[in-house]
Order: structure tokens, then sequence, then C-alpha cells
């Protein structure tokens, strides 16, 4: 009879306005609104704002594409490394919109949107108050997560880190009701759960979607590897704090055992195919985070303390107004984190979190105790991949897993401060106020200000401040357009430069100019997918690739970068060689970041070729370099191109680069044409890097159209870059390489 009477004692009592797990229709009409807000901010003017399309967000595109080509993967080796989830999201939407920038956004800010309700459901399960305390934290938290240009900026891009914040908010939610009831937030409780089959099935299930929503944030973004500490640092804490203040406290109660092992059993077995891959490539594993790690010496210089120092203070600098991102690509440079008038709310419910973890415990045992470290520990945790790479501190991208416990603070410091002005002005004002209106005064005008701020910065200001041509990549857009649109006759060249490795290709262009024929399935494997016209400068490809972009066009475009990473990519200039000699320049267009060259093809079925360097010298310059042939024509006309070529070899270390000085003289020694350039290998060393092998050099002199017909002489100086002071051989600075007749 009283087993009878309980029943519906419980399911009165989970239907209550008290229950954390169900929201009334009160709190679901402020949610939607909520969300209503929250989508707006993040769909407004999305196609257009950001503009163009950013490299890295287009490198994940470029993951998508090849999903969607039948080559999946579990690991890019995009952008220093890529973690798969994002990729697989990217390629659904872009399935259906197409490779075009919203396709990559729109996840994002769907993402961004999703987070928002997470956060309210989180903290009204966390429960860090009264009833009413817990439902105007979780309101001022979402609501300020939604308004927040910090999070806003992150949710209309491309990139993946926005999921972070996300699935760790529902691992935790998941992992915070696996250790509490609605009741207590203990670990008490559980000695009674694991005791009973149909709560011991109850938990297994809350900590199982917790840890797969922990293995989904490491899928993600990188940082979110350091998740798992945060559950781990909890644990230990709250068994210190329990062990400080009950000696008698178990040394290893069950629940302390039990309730990791099995999370982080679980955990491994979801992660088990990320942990495959990188056993099997130890490499992917580090190759990001040595980089910009505090510990790599190009960083902290031989000072790690100062180094750290200075990270930690401008990071903490973001929390309380004072320092921000100087990113314009996911900032108004400069913009704190934390709005400065939200600051001091930060700082208060910072203060009290540490107060009532650190106080003495009530009598019985505070509620809120245990949510309180959670949140530190959160907090904490996540500001280390900020902390631990100094690169472009405060960095706000790698501190987005702390954004969650941030707002939380903020909200905390917020209904601190609301509940003492309320009591103030309630009792104060000799008019009449409601508790209430006087407890939501506060957090209202806050709320408009920060609507204010955020929409007039990412909306007005940033636009009108930043110059969005480099972070978003317009050039890029533009050009992309430019090759999609030219006619079949016009061929385009995009040189690259060999130093940028994997990061050569200019993904911005692979995802907007990508064939998505299923014909046609390029993947990166492919060296030149179709219709992207890639050039290698190396000597030993360039002369056969610009032979097969040349066929069945009358005309090249050649793209010289001007302020990219590939402006040095024809620094020895075998292109300019090459095209000079074969075909016929028409003239330059500049814009910003590339010109554009145009080329008049001979025949549709242009062949390049490089010369060959068989005219020999032999002249040897102070026993380090031996100048060992030359390639002069023996004839050329005023007015043109005269192609010079030079084969070196080094015959011992050079302490310096050296420079060539390549000068057409006329029978009198008086200098027609010069020309000076640093002496570079294949992979563009100097001389003091030089490898024990033959290096060639091409030149191109412009002959002036007034010379008069005779015999020139083509003589080569090789001197040192500062001094100016030549190498000798046999007694010459000036050493002959050959004779051409001008006629």
């Amino acid at each position: 009879m009283n087993n009878h009477q309980a029943s519906p004692q419980k399911a009165n009592h989970s239907s209550s306005p008290h229950s954390p797990f169900t929201i009334h229709h009160s709190q679901f009409t402020i949610l939607l609104l909520l969300l209503l807000l929250a989508t707006f901010l993040r769909l407004f003017q999305l196609p257009t704002l950001p503009p163009g399309l950013n490299f890295d967000e287009a490198g994940s595109g470029v993951a998508a594409l090849e999903i969607l080509s039948g080559a999946p993967k579990i690991w890019w080796r995009l952008g220093g490394g890529q973690e798969p989830l994002w990729p697989y999201l990217a390629a659904l939407s872009t399935a259906g919109l197409g490779n075009i920038p919203l396709a990559l956004r729109l996840p994002a800010a769907l993402t961004g949107v999703l987070t928002v309700a997470a956060v309210y459901r989180l903290l009204l399960t966390l429960r860090p108050g009264t009833w009413q305390e817990s439902r105007f934290i979780a309101l001022s938290a979402a609501l300020s997560l939604a308004l927040s240009p910090w999070h806003l900026h992150f949710s209309r891009l491309g990139f993946r880190a926005i999921l972070l914040p996300l699935f760790s908010t529902l691992a935790f939610y998941f992992l915070w009701r696996s250790l509490i009831s609605s009741q207590k937030s203990d670990f008490t409780y559980h000695v009674s759960c694991i005791r009973h089959h149909a709560s011991r099935r109850a938990l297994f299930k809350l900590l199982t979607i917790a840890a797969l929503f922990t293995a989904l944030a490491i899928y993600s973004y990188l940082a979110a590897r350091l998740l798992p500490l945060v559950p781990l640092l909890y644990w230990l804490l709250h068994w210190l704090v329990k062990k400080i203040r009950q000696p008698l406290f178990p040394l290893l109660p069950t629940p302390y055992f039990l309730l990791p092992t099995l999370y982080f059993l679980l955990l491994l077995l979801f992660l088990s195919p990320l942990i495959l891959y990188f056993t099997l490539n130890p490499a992917d594993f580090v190759a990001r985070s040595t980089t910009v790690s505090i510990f790599n010496p190009a960083w902290h210089k031989g000072d790690v303390g100062g180094t750290l120092w200075q990270t930690l203070t401008v990071t903490l600098g973001a929390f309380l107004g004072l320092t921000g991102d100087p990113n314009p690509l996911v900032n108004l440079p400069g913009q704190p984190a934390v709005s400065l008038f939200l600051a001091p709310f930060f700082c208060l419910g910072l203060l009290i979190n540490l107060y009532r973890i650190f106080t003495p415990a009530p009598l019985p045992p505070r509620p809120s105790a245990s949510l309180h470290l959670f949140l530190l520990c959160w907090w904490a945790v996540m500001l280390l991949p900020a902390i631990l790479a100094p690169e472009g501190a405060p960095h706000h991208l790698r501190l987005l897993g702390a954004i969650v416990p941030t707002y939380a603070f903020v909200a905390i410091g917020l209904n601190a401060t609301a509940k003492f002005l309320s009591k103030v002005i309630s009792s104060t004002s000799p008019f009449r106020f409601y508790p209430l209106t006087t407890y939501y005064l506060l957090p209202t005008a806050f709320s408009l200000l920060l609507a204010f701020q955020t929409y007039t910065h990412y909306f007005i200001r940033w636009p009108a401040s930043v110059d969005f041509t480099l972070p978003f990549d317009l050039y890029a857009v533009r050009l992309a357009g430019d090759i999609a649109q030219a006619p079949p006759s016009t061929g385009y060249v995009l040189p690259m430069d060999l130093r940028a490795g994997e990061e050569a290709r200019h993904y911005t262009l692979d995802y907007l100019l990508w064939p998505t024929s299923p014909s046609n399935p390029p993947t990166l494997q492919s060296s030149n997918p179709p219709t992207l016209p890639y050039l290698p400068v190396d000597e030993r490809t360039t002369a056969a690739r610009l032979t097969e972009l040349a066929q069945g066009k009358d005309l090249l475009r050649v793209v010289r970068w001007t302020a990219d990473k590939h402006h040095e990519a024809d620094a020895k200039e075998i292109v300019t060689f090459l095209l000079e000699t074969t075909a016929q320049f028409q003239g330059r267009e500049s814009f910003p970041i590339y010109d554009i060259e145009t080329y008049t093809l001979p025949s549709r079925q242009t062949v390049f070729a490089l010369p060959v360097i068989d005219q020999p010298v032999g002249a040897v310059f102070d026993n380090l370099l031996r100048l060992d042939a030359a390639f002069v024509p023996a004839t050329a006309a005023p007015g043109t191109m005269l192609p010079v070529a030079l084969s070196l070899t080094p015959l011992a270390s050079m302490e310096a680069d050296y420079k060539a000085s390549l000068r057409l003289t006329d029978t009198a020694g008086t200098r027609i044409v010069q020309k000076d350039r640093v002496l570079l290998h294949n992979f563009h060393q100097g001389t003091s890097l030089w490898p024990p092998e033959p290096v060639n050099e091409y030149y191109l002199l412009h002959l002036p159209p007034e010379m008069p017909s005779g015999v020139y002489t083509v003589t080569v100086v090789i001197y040192h870059p500062e001094t100016l002071a030549p190498l000798v051989a046999a007694g010459l600075a000036e050493v002959p390489a050959g004779h051409v007749t001008i006629e």
C-alpha cells in the first residue's frame, strides 16, 4: 500500500515546476523567443556577411567534396590537420546547396542556435540556486550567449570549432544528470542507484550519451582533446574536498571508482577509430599542436616562463574586458571576448563560485557546491588551449571551449546583483515595486545594451573598419569567378611555390572550382584535379605542366601573386623564361593580391621546353663555385628578350647567399644590359644551403630596340650580397659565358 501511494508522488514530483528535466509552457515560450533572436542574428545577411570564403573554411569544404567524390576519410592533412566530423556535416550541406560559401556557414549558424538551447537546458539541470534563480541564470546565460559577439562571429564562419561548445554542453548535461537526481547533487545518491537494476540501466544510458557527445567533440576540434580532463579534474577535486571536510570519508568509495571508469571506457570505445588512426600515423596527432605550442623554441625564444605569463595575462584580459583577439577574421580587432560592461558580473560570478567551493559546507550540504566546482573545472581546463599556444593571444578561437562556463559565471554574477538591487529598491523606494520587476530590470537593461553593441559591432563597425580582402580571400573568390566564366580558348595558370608543401593548394579556389560531376570525381591525391590550373614551379616538371595547361588554348592568363604565400613561386623566373621564349606577351592587369599577365600562344598545341645548357665554360670562382656551362643563343633581334641559362656546381660550403650579375657588353666592353638576382636552388635555397649538385639558372635580358647590329658578349659576375665583393675566376671578376649576334 505504501509503495502504491509513493508512485503518484514521484509522478507529481517529476512534473512539478521545480523539476530541472521538464520545460513548461512559460519556459518554452521564453526559450522559443530566445532561439528566434539567436537565429535572426546568425542568419541575417549570412550569404553576404562575411563576404568571400576564408582559406580554412574552404579547406573543410575540400574535405567535404572529397567525401562526396567517394573518398571518405577519418583524418585530413589540411591546415595542420582536420578532424572528421565537420567535413561530413559540410558534405551534407554542400550536397544540398552546392559548393558555395553558404553551404559551409549554414551548419555553423544552426550549431550556434542549438548551443543557445543546450546552454539553457544545462543550467536548468545544474540548478545553481533556487528554482527561480536557476531559471534566471539559465535565461541570462543563454541570452548572453545568443547576443555575444564572440559566439556570433564563430556562428557565421565555417569553422569546425563551433561544434565544441555544443557538444561539450550536451556531454556535461548528460554527465551531470548521471551524477545527480532532481533532489540531490552528491554521490551518495548513486550508492542506491548502483544497487537497483532499473537505476543501473538509466545511469548507464546517461553515461553512454555523455561519453558519446564528448567523443563527438573530440572528432570535431583539436582543443576538445582536453575535454575529458574536466570530469576527471572534477572527480578528483570533489573527492579531495570531501576528504578534507570529512576525514572519515572512504578512501575510494564505489561511485568515485565506477562512474569515472565506466565513462572513460565508453569514451575510449567511441574514440577507437581515431585512436587506431593516430597509432598508425603518430605524426598527425601532434602535427598542429607542436607547431603552435609554447614549448616550441620558435615561440618562447628561451623564456618559457615569461612567454607563459604574457600569454596568461592577455588571455585573462579578454574575460575582463581589457584585451581582445586582434585577428579581423574572427573579431572586431581588439574587442574583448567578454564585453567591458559584463566583465564585473563575470568576476562576481567567478568569486561566488570560489566562495561556494571553499567555504565550509552547511548542514545539510549545499546542493550547488558540486555545481560550482564543476563549472570552475570546465572553465579552467578549456583555458589551456589558448594559454599553451601563444600565437595570436588572446586567441578567441582556442578559447571557444570556455565560452559556456564563462557566460554561466556572467549569469551567476547578474543574478546576485539583481537580487541585491531588488531588495534595496523594494525596501527603500517610496513607490511600490514588485520584486520580480526589479529582479529582471538589470538583466533586461544589460541585454538591450549587449544587443545594441553586438549588432553595431558586427553588422556596422566590423564591415566598415576591416579590409576583408585577405581574411576572407575576396581576391580568390573573384579569381574563381573569372576562371569559371573564361571561354574554352582561354586558359589560366596559377604558379605554386614548392616550399608551401601540403599548404600549396589554394583551398578557396579548390572548393569553388571543384568539378562535381559524378563521372569525374577528383580527389586531393591527384596532383592537379581537372579545371584547377595549378603549376608547381619545379624545374623538372614546369615545362611539361605548362604544355598541358596550354593544350587547346589561344590565350594563357598567368596569375602573379603579389601578397600571397605563392608570391615567390617563380623567384627563379622559370615560368617567365618559358612564356617569353615561346608565347607573345599581351599585357598586365593589376588586382588586389595578384596581377594577371596575358600571353598569346603560337598554336593550340604549343610545347614549352627549357634549353639544353651545353656550352662549356668551366670557370671556378674562388674554389667555391664552378660555372660549368651556359646557354646563349647564336642570334637575337633588338627589342626582344635574350634568353640565357647557366649551370653551376658548388665546390665547398659557402657562408653567404651569393648573387649573380648577368651582363651584355659590346666589343668595347660597354655594358648594354644587366640582370642581377640571388642564386637559387630549385627549392629556393640560397648558395649557403646548396646541396652538392648542379644548379641551373635562367635569365631574360631585355634588349633595347635601338641596339646596333654586331657581336656581343654575355658575362657573369658572382658577388657577395652585402659587401658586393666579387668572386674571382682565373683572375677575372667578370667571366665570359658566350657570344650572341644582334641582327
